[in-house]
């Protein structure tokens, strides 16, 4: 395991005053924001549950879908559906996902407010002691990260 994280964390003046346990308990505790990949099956229930679903498969089955709007639900569909199970998660902040959610609302297919909801499921709060690999810390890690 690789202590430098705590060492550095450690060394910020939030901690100075500290004991021990005090700065392990403090550093147990903080949290970090993180974006991370999202399941396909979320996204795919929570699109069925707000009706957006149905509009993509409706879009894809009718005659009078412009051609870009057609494209566009068929993917997406094809996309979430994947027959091959290689796509099991999606990573939101892809460009290339950000201009479907886009085309989503243009399109009148979603609200900004559901695509607002979709992106939200990328953020996640994770503790700061396990993002960077540490796990729990107790006393005896804060002394060697002190050099005690």
């Amino acid at each position: 395991m690789d202590l430098q994280p705590l060492i550095d964390e450690l060394a910020k003046p939030e901690y100075s005053g500290l004991s021990d346990q005090e700065a392990a308990d403090a550093v147990n505790a903080k949290t970090v924001s993180v974006r991370v990949p999202v399941d396909t099956w979320q996204i795919k229930q929570y699109a069925v549950e707000q009706g957006v679903w149905a509009k993509l498969k409706v879009a894809i089955r009718s005659s009078d879908t412009p051609a870009e709007v057609y494209g566009l639900c068929s993917s997406i569909v094809d996309w979430i559906d994947d027959p091959s199970g290689k796509i099991g998660k999606v990573d939101i902040g892809l460009p290339s996902v950000q201009t479907m959610l886009a085309s989503l609302v243009q399109a009148g297919l979603a609200t900004q407010a559901q695509v607002d909801t979709i992106v939200a499921m990328a953020d996640q709060t994770l503790r700061w002691v396990d993002t960077n690999g540490i796990g729990t810390v107790g006393i005896g890690y804060v002394r060697i990260a002190r050099g005690a």
